[in-house]
Parts: C-alpha cells; sequence; structure tokens
C-alpha cells in the first residue's frame, strides 16, 4: 500500500512528472514554460504554512499528489481551504489512494483554521470522466453545492472565450449613478 506523507523540496521534480502526466491523461500537455512555472511553484510547496503538497508513495517511488491552499478574505472572517490538484497514476488501488491524499490535506487544512474545505471539477463536454469525479467526491461525504462560472486570459484555442475576455478590457467604462430626487 501507498505511504501519504508530505512532499519534500527534493520530490517536487518527481511531482511536476506527475502532474504533466494528469494533463497529457485529460488531453491537454503542458508547454515547457508551464511545466518550468509549476515547478517554481511545487518548491514553495514545501516549506509554506498555507499552501501545501502531499504525494504518495509506493516501493520509493511517487504515484500520486494532492496540492491544497487555506486561504483568507480580505473582510470577511474565517478561512477556507481548498483541494488544488489531485492525481494519482493509474492502477488498481487508485481512488483509495486519492482517498487517503484527500484525507491528508483536510486535516492540514482543518489544523489550519479551515472552517470550509472545496474543490473545483471541471465540467462539460471538454472534461471525459466527469461523472467519475462526482462518484469520486461524493463517495467522500462532499456535496455539490456551487457552481463556478469563468473567463481566462489567454485561451489562444478557443476563440470565442478569448473574445469574451478581450470584450472585458475593450469595455472598460467608469459608469456614475447619480442620485434621482
Amino acid at each position: 500500500m501507498a505511504q501519504i506523507r508530505p512532499m519534500e523540496e527534493h520530490d517536487a521534480g518527481h511531482v511536476r512528472d506527475l502532474w504533466l502526466h494528469m494533463c497529457a491523461e485529460a488531453g491537454t500537455p503542458l508547454p515547457e514554460t508551464s511545466a518550468q512555472l509549476i515547478l517554481t511553484n511545487l518548491n514553495q510547496y514545501a516549506n509554506h504554512q498555507l499552501v501545501h503538497c502531499f504525494v504518495a508513495e509506493e516501493q520509493h517511488n511517487l504515484i500520486g499528489f494532492v496540492t491544497c491552499s487555506v486561504t483568507a478574505h480580505p473582510v470577511m472572517p474565517g478561512l477556507a481551504g481548498e483541494i488544488e490538484e489531485l492525481y494519482v497514476q493509474p492502477g488498481p488501488q487508485r481512488h483509495e489512494i486519492q482517498a487517503d491524499l484527500v484525507r491528508q490535506a483536510v486535516l492540514f487544512m482543518q489544523a489550519r483554521g479551515a472552517s470550509s474545505i472545496h474543490v473545483r471539477i471541471c465540467t462539460g463536454k471538454e472534461c471525459p470522466g466527469e461523472e467519475d469525479l462526482r462518484a469520486f467526491w461524493h463517495s467522500l461525504g462532499w456535496e455539490n453545492d456551487m457552481t463556478i462560472f469563468s473567463i481566462y486570459s489567454n485561451v489562444p484555442g478557443d476563440p470565442a472565450l478569448q473574445r469574451t475576455w478581450n470584450e472585458y478590457q475593450a469595455n472598460i467604462q467608469v459608469t456614475t449613478h447619480e442620485q434621482q430626487p
């Protein structure tokens, strides 16, 4: 069975490689510039108080990881946790190892004061395995209680989404509302 432990700095390159496998499995391989940025970020996860990475190790090989963070709103009370990335190489115990990684991440975030913890999953036609993801999170007792809508700054592969982003920048207007008597 896999051992779950905190990622150490010397593990960051291996975790980055697993991250690249995760993206390739999802059909969205990353360019080298993104891979280098991921490595830079992972090096910071090893020693940070509010972000963390746990790894699954089996026979001295890393086979999975989870990243998580705890954040505060600038004016609202309380802290929120988020499972950011979760990946385990395909295999017969994949879901059990993923569940163990999630449990470790939840314990980390609870210990730092998170009063709610969230995870975002990809939905829609671009997301193969969406039903499996939903079933996995439901099996851990998580509830599907929100939907997040997003726009992104750089989506050259989808002209409609890129146009939406660009339209916001092109139509910046300052609106004033005058008091009506």
